[in-house]
């Protein structure tokens, strides 16, 4: 096994943004350049973009034609997950891309922060974009929580550098909560791009501070990290080869956020027991009504990327146990996410949640 499979990889060949949002610097400007042009196409194959990025990067940005392989300018957009990409090798912006353009044209650049820290969270290992890497975490929880810890000493360049991107399991993680030492973590070879590309773009637009050679989270975007992380323990931040990212993002959201059991109490009162998809759908009796479950439609794990409160009775639709668990790992769950999202409407409607969009938050590995 390649020692390389077990470090950090940093996706594409530079950083992502090299400059605070807004500002027409080159890699903002390239960055920006392709998810205009993904954008455009609404979907495009990898043969395609291939074949038409250069031209259309000369054309709508500061590029400067060279060698580099087309799939360094969409691979960074794929590790923020900004861009997702199919089985068949389509590209597309994701939910959470198209809200960071839509938020980026209008110049609310304090959003577009809170999205890319968002997608930063959803980031893990190994991802489309580091395929190869045999690791299986979330590299910037990891780094967010230490940050968090840590408080006013902060991160030192050393220890970002030389041993977090070498970090592999939870107890290499536990042996430097321990000891606090920096030369704990193994590792074989030299690598600095993780840390030249990737966490000092984060100081460039301002999520991230660097003073006297240690990293800290910029006040503005300390109540945010706050909230995504103080209530997440280190071992939940590492997984196995089993676990599906959709069951990860139902233990995090459940670690992060209390629900009132009142109200999935009260959603199956107003539905009378009823699954919401199907009123033939019974299944058995207990406590003398027909057993159905509670489901928040727009699931809790996505309360990060909005403002109004999803553990709402409103938010809540009663359903059969197979139609919970087809809604989540079904081939064919787009009728199934129809046919409640028509239900919620009013309450989709008022929160301004398309159904397209609904489609987008079910779709994880």
């Amino acid at each position: 096994m390649k020692r390389t499979h077990y470090r950090w990889q940093a996706p594409g060949n530079g950083k992502i943004f090299d400059a605070p949002l807004g500002e027409a610097s080159y890699m903002n400007t390239r960055t920006l350049s392709v998810l205009r042009y993904i954008q455009s196409k609404v979907k495009v194959s990898q043969a395609i973009f291939d074949r038409e990025i250069k031209e259309y990067l000369e054309k709508h940005s500061d590029y400067r034609a060279n060698n580099s392989t087309p799939s360094h300018f969409f691979r960074p957009l794929l590790f923020l997950g900004f861009l997702k990409m199919s089985s068949s090798r389509v590209i597309e912006l994701t939910l959470e891309g198209d809200k960071f353009l839509h938020f980026y044209e209008k110049e609310e650049y304090a959003k577009c922060k809170k999205y890319i820290l968002n997608q930063l969270d959803n980031s893990i290992y190994p991802n489309i974009a580091t395929k190869d890497i045999k690791l299986q975490l979330f590299p910037f929880r990891i780094l967010f929580k230490l940050l968090l810890q840590e408080g006013e000493r902060g991160l030192s360049r050393e220890f970002i550098k030389e041993q977090l991107v070498y970090l592999k399991e939870y107890d290499d993680l536990a042996l430097y909560l321990h000891t606090k030492s920096i030369l704990k973590i193994a590792h074989h070879e030299e690598y600095d791009k993780f840390y030249t590309w990737v966490v000092n773009s984060l100081v460039n637009i301002e999520i991230l501070e660097v003073k006297e050679r240690h990293y800290f989270i910029a006040e503005d975007m300390l109540k945010n990290v706050e909230e995504l992380y103080k209530n997440l323990p280190f071992e939940s931040l590492f997984f196995n080869d089993t676990t599906l990212l959709c069951q990860l993002d139902f233990k995090t959201a459940s670690e992060r956020y209390k629900r009132d059991a009142k109200l999935i109490v009260a959603a199956k009162e107003r539905d009378e027991y009823i699954c919401q998809v199907d009123a033939s759908h019974t299944t058995f009796l207990s406590k003398g009504k027909n057993y159905v479950e509670g489901h928040h439609v727009i699931p809790m794990f996505q309360q990060k990327n909005y403002s109004f409160e999803l553990d709402d009775v409103a938010n809540i639709l009663s359903l059969c146990p197979n139609c919970h668990r087809e809604i989540h790992s079904g081939d064919e769950r787009e009728k199934i996410l129809e046919t409640i999202y028509n239900r919620q409407v009013a309450f989709m409607s008022a929160n301004g949640v398309s159904k397209d969009e609904l489609y987008k938050m079910y779709f994880c590995a």
